[in-house]
């Protein structure tokens, strides 16, 4: 569909970069039904954000207006990934990546781009391939030996996965209902975060958790693990670890605890990590309860700039 697959990377990584009690949250209705881990970005609120406004925007901006190539390519599609993409929710099964998904939505101008997609397949067949799905084109396109699938199952949502059988499903409605341990998950997810993810702890995460012997009896009760991230005119940071029982809760509690004491002696030792340390301990929470642990912290938008201003050297 796309002009190339470093183009179609680059907008979804483009989108990624930008990407009262709390309400349940919701996924997309295309996350396919065998997936484990689901990540969702508002796109639209981070980007609204003073954080982004101030730090964000700018060199993405300078970087887009250096980039004729990639200038083009959106012309081209008729996207403006800074007003268009409301959000983008990336899912996954196993460890492989090849049952990854991208879900964004927004809006889109399906007649340009098809029309796009239509004269690159006739320029370059070995590169592009448009088949369909019930009346929806499916764009399959070949580079560096893999292929990637993407299509819209409706006019404001674009899927793109290395799984044809995903983008099918999606395109014909088919992408069925999510696994009972991610549901349970995503529902206790605040949807007002500007970035969240859920996680089922798979079999394959507890092997590799037990590998630490330490570790091999709190692997077989971890559960799932959500976390999530509000950007604002600071940084707000939220997780949960959720556990089969009240043991293993009590275990990840403590777990919690000595990683503070950890991050205390860090702080004490290394003046340059003292202020973010100082103030992650300050508003740092931790809450154990009988079937988990959640954890919370904030940083400042002081501490953030001299942070980047310590990564960017300036």
């Amino acid at each position: 569909m796309l002009s190339s697959r470093k183009a179609v990377g680059g907008l979804l990584g483009l989108a990624l970069l930008l990407s009262a009690p709390a309400r349940a949250a919701e996924p997309s209705k295309y996350v396919p039904a065998d997936a484990e881990a689901v990540i969702h970005i508002n796109v639209r609120q981070l980007l609204d954000s003073q954080l982004a406004k101030k730090f964000a925007l700018p060199p993405i901006e300078k970087a887009l207006k250096n980039n004729k190539q990639a200038q083009q390519f959106l012309t081209e599609l008729g996207i403006d990934p800074l007003k268009d993409i409301s959000t983008v929710t990336i899912s996954s099964a196993g460890q492989k990546g090849d049952k990854a998904q991208a879900a964004l939505t927004g809006k889109f101008n399906l007649d340009k781009i098809h029309a796009s997609a239509q004269k690159r397949a006739e320029n370059k067949k070995d590169e592009l391939k448009i088949s369909k799905v019930g009346d929806k084109p499916l764009y399959e396109e070949a580079a560096q030996g893999k292929t990637l699938y993407s299509g819209f199952p409706d006019e404001g949502t674009l899927i793109v996965s290395p799984s044809r059988e995903y983008v099918a499903d999606a395109l014909g409605g088919k992408t069925g209902k999510l696994n009972k341990e991610l549901a349970n998950a995503i529902a206790t997810v605040d949807t007002k975060q500007t970035i969240w993810a859920a996680g089922v702890v798979t079999e394959d995460v507890k092997a590799l958790v037990a590998r630490k012997e330490e570790a091999a009896e709190l692997a077989k009760k971890l559960k799932a693990v959500v976390a999530g991230i509000n950007i604002s005119d600071a940084l707000a940071v939220s997780l949960k670890v959720q556990t089969t029982d009240a043991k293993g809760a009590k275990d990840v509690g403590e777990f919690a605890n000595q990683a503070k004491g950890i991050l205390e002696f860090a702080g004490q030792s290394n003046e340059e990590l003292k202020p973010f340390v100082d103030e992650i301990v300050k508003t740092l929470e931790i809450k154990t309860q009988p079937t988990g642990v959640s954890v919370k912290f904030q940083l400042s938008q002081d501490v953030l700039e001299k942070a980047i201003k310590k990564i960017s050297g300036k």
